[in-house]
């Protein structure tokens, strides 16, 4: 992978493909600033088709957009290697590693064509009290994002197996109730996410 420079992707260009990541289209129409704080940070790459981008086993505290292309989860057994699902165009992935400081649980490789993916370092939010970088509204537009991933993900678990055992455990993590937009609503989205990747890598293992 190699970091694109602005002659590649000049900064309006970039700006229409982010766009059509959910996040940063969010964080485009709430706070322009803001956005251009996530952009000095962000890291903006190119891999070249049929590149390994993670290995299973590797360590990572980023998260990762993918803007163009798509990806292969896989993971090689003794018969060869299992393909698990694609990431498409718009998709985050790299978040229960994120957020459980755990090793990568597959690799994922780009297809046929080069793919433009975006990172972002989880020491930029991890700290919820912390508002010197990134607002209250930025935090709480992450958290969600980060949030709704991990229980969509669960959804998709569900529908594949709905008798698995860790069912009931997704049921009894608490959805936020109280008035949204304030330090509370952070707070419970930051135990939310955490609970739910816990639930995801257990589902994982068993």
């Amino acid at each position: 992978m190699h970091r694109v420079t602005k002659e590649e992707y000049p900064l309006d260009s970039l700006q229409r493909i982010l766009n059509g990541v959910t996040f940063f289209k969010e964080l485009i129409h709430q706070d322009e600033s803001q956005f251009e704080v996530l952009m000095s940070i962000a890291q903006i790459v190119t891999a070249e088709s049929n590149e390994t981008i993670i290995k299973k086993g590797d360590y990572s505290n980023s998260l990762y957009f993918l803007l163009r292309g798509q990806l292969s989860v896989y993971v090689e057994e003794e018969q060869g290697e299992h393909a698990l699902n694609e990431i498409n165009a718009g998709e985050v992935f790299g978040v229960m590693s994120m957020l459980l400081n755990q090793p990568r649980s597959a690799s994922i490789r780009t297809g046929d064509k080069t793919a433009l993916l975006a990172s972002i370092d989880f020491k930029h939010f991890s700290n919820i009290e912390d508002f010197s970088m990134f607002s209250l509204e930025t935090k709480l537009t992450f958290y969600r994002m980060v949030a709704n991933n991990l229980r969509w993900t669960l959804e998709r678990n569900k529908i594949e197996d709905s008798a698995h055992p860790l069912i009931p455990r997704l049921y009894k993590i608490p959805l936020f109730t109280g008035q949204k937009g304030g330090s509370d609503e952070l707070e419970a989205l930051f135990k939310q996410s955490h609970l739910l990747a816990e639930l995801v890598s257990e589902w994982n293992d068993s």
